[in-house]
C-alpha cells in the first residue's frame, strides 16, 4: 500500500495542469485565463482533495486498520493537490488562488518556472522511497526529501530578496555617479525595483526598474554579483495603454502581466502597431522584447484598427545557449559571460574581481558618462 500511496501522490501532485487541456481550441488569451485557473485554486482543492482521497480508500483501502488508511488517503490526496499551486505560487506566472472568491493572480518571485534542480530533488526522493522495503526507511526519505524541496524553496526566496537589495544599491551608486558627473540620471526618488528569476536556476535574475522617465531592466548574477548594464525604454506610452485596455485581448493581457505590461508603439512594415510587453519575461536588455506580448495595428487618430493578437517568443530546444546561461549566472570573478542565453541574452559585463556589488559598481562608472544605456 505505502508504494501505491507514493505513486498516488506524484500522480495528484501533477493533476492541476490538467487545466491546459480547458484552452484546446482556443487562443492565446484562452490560455492566459484557463492556465492556474480554477484547478489551481485552494478552495476548489480543499474540496475537491478529501473526496479523491475518499473514492481512493474506496478503491484501494480495505482491512483491518481501515481507520487510519482512511486519514492516510485523505491526506495524501489533499495535500498532494494542494502542493502544486502553493509551488506555483512561488514563481513569478501568477496563480489564481481564491478562485472562485477572486480572480487575482499571486506570486512570489522565488523560482524559475522551470528549475531541474528542484525537480531532481523530488524525484530522487520519489525513486527511493519506491526501492526501500521498510515503512521507517521510506519515511526517513521522504522527510529528507520534503526538507531539501523546502530549503532549496526558501533559499530561493532569498535569492530574490539579495538580488533586489544589491540592483538598488547598484543603482543608487549609479545616479549618484552619473550625477556627480555632470550627465544627470533624470530619474526622482519615486522609481519602483524588481527582481524576476530567469529559467533553470535560481540565481540569475532579470531586474526591472519602472520610473517616470524611463523602463530599464539588467541582469544580476547572485551567486557572483557584477556590475549591472542597464537597458533603457522611454516610460510607457499611456495613450497606447489606454487604448489597448479597451480591448477584452488588452484587459486579459494587463490582468495576466500583474501590472508589469509595458505599452509602446512602433513601426512595422505595414505600418503602426499598438503593444504591451510583459517586463517580467524577458532575453535582452531591451524593455521592448517579452516572452509574452500583445500587438494590433494602430493609427493615432483612428485607434486600433483590429483587435490584439497575443504572441509567445520564449527561449526554446533550439535556440537556448545553456552554456551561456550557465556562464552568466556562475562566471567567477565577475569575469564577462562567455556567450549568450538564446544567442542574445546579455553579457555581464565588469572589470571588477572578488568585492562588493556597490565597489565594483562604483570603480566601473567612474569617469563613465550616460550615452545608449545605463551603464
Amino acid at each position: 500500500m505505502a508504494k501505491g500511496v507514493l505513486a498516488t501522490g506524484a500522480v495528484l501532485g501533477a493533476a492541476p495542469d490538467i487545466d491546459i487541456l480547458f484552452s484546446i481550441g482556443g487562443d492565446f488569451f484562452d490560455n492566459l485565463i484557463h492556465h492556474r485557473g480554477y484547478t489551481h485554486s485552494l478552495i476548489v482543492l480543499v474540496a475537491v482533495g478529501p473526496l479523491s482521497g475518499h473514492w481512493l480508500w474506496r478503491r484501494f483501502g480495505g482491512g483491518r486498520r481501515w481507520r487510519r488508511q482512511h486519514l492516510c488517503w485523505l491526506a495524501v490526496a489533499t495535500l498532494a493537490l494542494l502542493s502544486h499551486p502553493l509551488l506555483d505560487w512561488l514563481t513569478p506566472y501568477g496563480t489564481q488562488l481564491l478562485l472562485p472568491l477572486t480572480d487575482q493572480r499571486f506570486a512570489v518571485n522565488a523560482m524559475p518556472i522551470v528549475d531541474p534542480l528542484f525537480s531532481l530533488i523530488l524525484f530522487a526522493g520519489l525513486l527511493t522511497g519506491a526501492a526501500l522495503e521498510t515503512p521507517r526507511r521510506r519515511r526517513v526519505a521522504a522527510l529528507a526529501a520534503l526538507a531539501l524541496s523546502f530549503g532549496y524553496l526558501a533559499y530561493g526566496w532569498q535569492q530574490n530578496l539579495t538580488a533586489e537589495r544589491l540592483a538598488e544599491a547598484q543603482f543608487a551608486a549609479l545616479r549618484g555617479a552619473q550625477t556627480a558627473g555632470g550627465a544627470g540620471l533624470a530619474v526622482g526618488d519615486d522609481y519602483e525595483l524588481r527582481a524576476f528569476p530567469t529559467i533553470l536556476q535560481v540565481h540569475y535574475r532579470r531586474i526591472v526598474i519602472r520610473s517616470e522617465d524611463a523602463v530599464r531592466v539588467g541582469y544580476l548574477s547572485t551567486w557572483a554579483p557584477c556590475a549591472i548594464e542597464w537597458g533603457r525604454a522611454p516610460s510607457g506610452d499611456q495613450r497606447v495603454g489606454q487604448v489597448l485596455r479597451s480591448t477584452r485581448e488588452g484587459r486579459i493581457f494587463d490582468w495576466f502581466s500583474m501590472g508589469w505590461a509595458y505599452p509602446f508603439q512602433q513601426y512595422r512594415a505595414d505600418g503602426l502597431e499598438a503593444v504591451f510587453a510583459d517586463l517580467r519575461y524577458g532575453a535582452t536588455l531591451d524593455p521592448k522584447e517579452s516572452f509574452f506580448s500583445i500587438s494590433a495595428p494602430f493609427d493615432a487618430g483612428q485607434g486600433l484598427l483590429a483587435g490584439p493578437v497575443g504572441a509567445w517568443r520564449g527561449p526554446n530546444a533550439r535556440n537556448l545557449d545553456l552554456r551561456g546561461l550557465l556562464a552568466a549566472a556562475y562566471a567567477p570573478e565577475c569575469r564577462a559571460a562567455s556567450g549568450q542565453i538564446a544567442k542574445r541574452w546579455p553579457q555581464i559585463h565588469t572589470k571588477a574581481g572578488h568585492g562588493s556589488a556597490l565597489g565594483a559598481t562604483a570603480r566601473l562608472f567612474s569617469g563613465r558618462q550616460e550615452t545608449g544605456g545605463d551603464r
